[in-house]
């Protein structure tokens, strides 16, 4: 153990340029003087600070490193020929032990093809013995450290979202695994939580992508100080971002750590200037928990993500069981539709529309409905959302206007009155270029009227691209077809929509007519709406409409049509059939329906207009 020894050479540079350490690991007392003196002097030309350890063996120099302080040798220079350690041995041992330490091979005369084969073992860099100068030697060590640093940032860089600077969805998948482990040795708890900001489509489009970056760039920094050291937070993608959870010793701690970071988003006051409120969903799982691997974790914590979504703004859910029962389902009703899809199975029904003064059914709403191959019914929430999700949409929507165009067109050949039909169409269907055209064309093919079709879509569809949709409604409404927008009042509600889009009617939500009767601001609300759509030349619906209060206040402050269970259930098209013929007028609140004893004639024309 003598020959283990420490030198420092000439003090702190006045430059101040830095401090270095570097291990010299050469069994030749010469050269190893050497090297140490080459280190001291070219340190000391450029202005800094080299703390030179010394070892004969490799043994030497591990001792040397494990009693270093972590991370403070910056370098290693390494002879190949030592007597403990011949070849590559003792270089494959450095960089499995110390690999983020850049080694640099001391080689004697015709030792090159060595020295380079050492680089594919991970040396950093090679000299020859008799090349060692100050210089040279400094400069070898100062690119060795420039890449390693570049290393460092490549890492980084690879391991980050670019635009929060919190970890990207690679690096969260690749620690989670590890985090799991380290769970079920140590008897903890650890949770996936799944951040997902609401309504951020919609700030995106009304207030500008820069302040949508803007946005996401605080909640990233939100996050980051509401968790705890040991926990990780990263971006999914989108407005999604992910906490990993560790060391938990209770399922209430990730439950404390949701809140804590819904209730920092939700600080925000301001974006760019702009006062704002913001909340988000937040989904919950947690590990043990009877999963096998971190994908389905990150599943169960995303199922619960939308659960907490459809629970209303700022929700946290825990993944359970029930939840998982909900999985099968959708999985089981994903595999049903795929079927189903060429089959009558998918059918409208209709709820008619009527004058909110003569109650006489002027419209109805074309519902789509799936009755499965066991007879049961499985209502629109259920399968739109898993038409859309996969690029189902687009088919099932023009399967329904085809559907509404046949019945139209055997009731009017065959005397059975008609009303306009008005059809919800999916946002995706009003991005599709070719959406206009193929609706028009269904209609031609059959020669009917473009005035005896609507199209109902939400203010949700335009602020996913106004631009699109205006293109695409100018191009129906040119043709005759109206357009209405359907839950008026519970988006944005941009007054610029209606004066720049081509629209016919706004349909209030139904939750305006639910608390009419009771909340007192929602009548001058109801009102100063019905009022601006009759300057602007719009009809007004309401719909949800379920009482004879209801009914008798909205009559009085105006409303144009009436819509909801008071007057009908959505109902098949042999009843709307049924009423039309029988003079279309609800006159009680109990529903439709023929009376008993109606003529046989218009029971012969109701059959043909099914087609039966």
């Amino acid at each position: 153990m003598g020959d283990v020894q420490q030198a420092s050479g000439g003090g702190q540079a006045s430059s101040g340029h830095g401090e270095f350490s570097v291990l010299v690991i050469e069994d030749n007392p010469g050269d190893r003087r050497l090297a140490e003196l080459a280190l001291t002097a070219g340190a000391e030309g450029t202005g800094a600070f080299c703390e030179v350890l010394l070892a004969g063996t490799l043994e030497e120099g591990l001792q040397l490193l494990a009693t270093a302080e972590r991370n403070a040798m910056h370098a290693i220079l390494l002879d190949l020929g030592l007597p403990d350690a011949a070849g590559f041995d003792g270089l494959q041992r450095l960089k499995s032990l110390y690999p983020d330490i850049p080694v640099i091979i001391l080689t004697g005369q015709n030792e090159e093809a060595v020295a380079i084969s050492a680089l594919k073992f991970g040396a950093a860099d090679y000299l020859e013995k008799d090349e060692i100068r100050p210089r040279s030697l400094w400069r070898s060590i100062g690119y060795a450290l420039e890449r390693k640093k570049l290393e460092a940032e490549l890492v980084y860089l690879a391991a980050t979202d670019p635009l929060t600077m919190v970890k990207n969805r690679r690096a969260l998948l690749e620690a989670l695994p590890l985090i799991m482990e380290n769970a079920l040795r140590s008897e903890l708890h650890c949770a996936v939580l799944i951040i997902d900001i609401d309504n951020f489509k919609q700030i995106n489009d009304l207030l500008g992508h820069s302040t949508g970056d803007e946005l996401l760039l605080t909640v990233a920094s939100r996050i980051s100080d509401a968790i705890r050291q040991t926990d990780v937070v990263g971006r999914l993608g989108g407005d999604e971002f992910a906490v990993i959870a560790t060391n938990l010793k209770s399922p209430e701690g990730a439950i404390e750590i949701a809140e804590k970071i819904t209730q920092a988003i939700a600080a925000v006051p301001e974006i760019n200037g702009r006062p704002i409120e913001i909340s988000s969903s937040v989904g919950i799982a947690l590990f043990p928990s009877g999963v096998e691997n971190s994908d389905e974790l990150l599943t169960h914590a995303d199922l619960a993500m939308y659960k907490a979504k459809k629970e209303g703004r700022a929700s946290i859910c825990l993944y359970d069981e029930s939840l998982h029962h909900e999985l099968r389902r959708r999985l089981l009703l994903k595999r049903a539709m795929v079927s189903d899809m060429a089959t009558p199975g998918f059918y409208l029904d209709y709820q008619p529309i009527v004058d909110c003064k003569t109650h006489e059914i002027v419209s109805a709403e074309g519902l789509a409905r799936w009755r499965t191959r066991d007879g049961k019914i499985v209502m629109p929430a259920e399968f739109i959302p898993i038409a859309e999700e996969n690029g189902w949409i687009a088919d099932l929507g023009m399967r329904m206007i085809e559907q509404a165009c046949e019945f139209m067109s055997r009731s009017l050949s065959t005397g059975v009155p008609v009303v306009p039909i008005s059809i919800n169409v999916s946002p995706i269907q009003c991005k599709d270029k070719g959406f206009p055209g193929e609706f028009t064309r269904a209609i031609e093919r059959r020669g009917l009227s473009p005035t005896l079709f609507n199209i109902e879509i939400t203010e949700s569809t335009f602020m996913q691209d106004i631009d699109g949709a205006r293109r695409g409604l100018e191009a129906l409404m040119h043709v005759g077809i109206g357009i209405h927008i359907d839950d008026f009042g519970t988006g944005y509600s941009s007054l610029s929509l209606l004066r720049d889009l081509p629209l016919k009617h706004l349909k209030l939500d139904r939750s305006f007519v639910s608390r009419l009767a009771e909340d007192l601001g929602t009548r001058p609300i109801m009102e100063a709406i019905i009022d601006l759509a009759r300057k602007l030349e719009f009809k007004t619906v309401a719909e949800g409409v379920e009482t004879a209060e209801q009914v008798k206040l909205l009559t009085e402050i105006g409303i144009d049509y009436l819509q909801g269970y008071y007057f009908s259930r959505p109902i098949s098209a042999a009843k709307l059939c049924e009423e039309l013929v029988m003079g279309g007028v609800v006159r009680n609140g109990y529903g439709l329906g023929l009376e008993a004893g109606h003529d046989m004639d218009n029971a012969d024309k109701i059959s043909r207009a099914l087609g039966r």
